[in-house]
Order: structure tokens, then sequence, then C-alpha cells
């Protein structure tokens, strides 16, 4: 899968979108990041405390695999932006930041057809 296209279409799904990251569980960036003049709401170090957490609920998930299958993505709605989270491979999370009035539900099913497709 190429990250650095796959963070280039989702940034264009929608305008309100505000970063796009590929991260790999052991907390590197492989690929994306903030928008062209989008400003993090998050200082440097909040973002990596965040992604760590983010990391290791997804580590925490995967004991249930089991059970309920891989899990595909997860979303988070906090006051001032939405946060939707997808397992892209073992390991490969893609992480996208959003405005409030984004319709997720969207977003969540242009992404999942992206990744389907393994850009």
């Amino acid at each position: 899968m190429n990250y650095t296209k796959l963070c280039s279409l989702v940034s264009g799904l929608e305008p309100a979108i505000r970063g796009v990251f590929v991260y790999h569980f052991s907390g590197e960036l492989l690929a994306g990041g903030m928008l062209e003049d989008v400003k993090s709401y998050l200082p440097n170090e909040e973002i990596t405390k965040s992604i760590r957490n983010t990391i290791s609920r997804w580590k925490s998930r995967e004991s249930l695999y089991p059970f309920l299958g891989t899990g595909k993505y997860s979303i988070t709605e906090y006051e001032k932006i939405k946060r939707i989270t997808f397992l892209l491979e073992t390991h490969v999370i893609l992480v996208i930041s959003m405005e409030v009035e984004v319709d997720h539900d969207l977003v969540i099913k242009k992404v999942l057809q992206l990744i389907k497709q393994k850009i």
C-alpha cells in the first residue's frame, strides 16, 4: 500500500479534514501530516501521547479478533474535532482528524473503499 498516496487521496475527500497520518504501532510516522494552513490544537508532546494511546487501544482490541473479527475503524468525537482511526495492515493505522460538522459516515465509507483498493 502506498501510504503517501492514500494520505493524499483521503485529504481530498472532505474540505474539513484537518490532518491525515499513517503510523506504525512502534509510533513511527510513516506518511501524512496536518493539511496546509491547519494548526494542530495539541502541542507536539501531547500529539505523541495521543498517538501512543491510540496505538495502545488498537493493540488491546487484538484479543477480541478471534471472537469478533478484525477491527476496521474507531471514532472519537471531541468538542473541537472528530478523529477516526482505521487499521490498514497488521500494526499500521490511519488516523484522520476533521472538524466536528463533517459527515463522518460518508468519510468512513470512502476511506474503507480506498483501503479495500489497496492504493
